[in-house]
């Protein structure tokens, strides 16, 4: 296939030079008498036009405009521009190259050398557009990839946390409400504490974690799971016992996404720890604790307290506030009353609408 060489000149000696120096079964050769006329056939043969040998000194619009339009329009991205010049200023020069010429030719030339650079930098714009072309083309299959891989790990996450759901009767609508309640918290401690560093792509990561996190239930016995009493000393330790659990059951799948595990095993693991040291089953306190256990384990006690349990009945909303407030069910940090307080109104919003 013949590519296209556009020369702009203002003189036609040098226009039919140019034209005579390229023509051939490999290229074709259009040209411009000025930079109005140039800029038209740039935009009408865009897609076949490979190189522009620009003459600097023209009237009505000069190389230097017209180089400019194209920097301007994005048209150098695709299209090298040579700058064919007798001005030998060392500024002139400068000022090509910063407006994005791929070269500077002064006049008068050698053609033989004109030639064989002109190619050179064709053939070179040329592998540059396949090589983006490939990239491109990489990088979308990748992100098709990791769509893919995101969409089975949810996927899989999800199949753990519904086992739970059919041996606790609470646990599937739970899950779903923390999720939600998750995302809620977590953009409302994006607002109000951005020097956290959290990213929106950060807070979708634990939001997607948050189902898992009463996996370990499956260890847990019926009998305990499911007493509709006050659990023993003994039966609350097999109870706690949950979260190291489901760990053991995270590291048997064999995941590979590494900041989706890691916010499911933080989760998992840590999602009863409290501020104050008191939680389990490590003990931590204040921000030894994950942040993404702390988000989840705050609307985890706020769903458990406005829901039914076999061992209890729901608290309204607004006590179920005032007691995680005043810390009736473990200490939480400052930060996140804070948000719980900011986001009461959706969170409340959200559990009614999801029963």
């Amino acid at each position: 296939m013949r590519r296209t060489i556009l020369v702009v000149d203002d003189e036609e000696l040098n226009r039919e030079l140019l034209r005579q120096m390229f023509e051939s079964d490999r290229y074709n050769v259009i040209t411009a008498q000025d930079g109005r006329e140039a800029m038209l056939k740039l935009n009408t043969y865009a897609d076949d036009i490979v190189i522009v040998l620009l003459d600097l000194m023209m009237p009505v619009v000069d190389g230097h405009q017209v180089l400019k339009a194209m920097n301007e329009e994005g048209i150098l991205d695709k299209i090298p521009a040579v700058m064919i010049t007798a001005d030998t200023d060392q500024r002139t020069e400068l000022s090509c190259y910063e407006l994005g010429a791929s070269a500077v030719i002064n006049k008068p030339f050698v053609a033989q050398i004109v030639r064989k650079r002109v190619i050179n930098l064709i053939e070179n714009s040329q592998n540059k557009g396949r090589l983006e072309d490939i990239l491109r083309y990489q990088s979308a299959k990748l992100s098709e990839q990791q769509a893919k891989l995101n969409e089975y790990y949810d996927n899989l996450l999800e199949a753990i946390s519904n086992i739970v759901e059919f041996r606790d009767l609470e646990s599937g609508e739970h899950i779903q409400r923390v999720k939600g309640m998750t995302r809620i918290i977590a953009e409302a401690y994006m607002k109000l504490f951005p020097e956290s560093g959290l990213t929106k792509e950060q807070m979708n990561v634990i939001v997607r974690a948050s189902v898992v996190h009463d996996v370990g239930k499956i260890a847990v016995p019926d009998n305990v799971l499911l007493k509709p009493g006050r659990l023993t000393d003994e039966e609350r330790e097999i109870m706690n016992s949950h979260t190291t659990k489901g760990c053991e059951i995270l590291d048997k799948t064999n995941m590979v996404h590494d900041e989706l595990f890691k916010a499911s095993y933080e989760i998992v693991r840590h999602h009863h720890e409290r501020h104050d040291g008191k939680g389990y089953p490590d003990k931590l306190k204040g921000d030894e604790i994950p942040l993404s256990a702390r988000l989840v384990s705050i609307v985890d006690v706020y769903d458990a307290l406005v829901s039914e349990r076999v061992y209890k009945k729901p608290f309204d909303k607004p006590t179920a506030y005032q007691m995680i407030v005043d810390g009736k069910c473990g200490q939480f940090s400052p930060e996140l009353l804070k948000c719980l307080e900011y986001a009461r109104g959706q969170i409340e919003a959200f559990a009614d609408g999801h029963k």
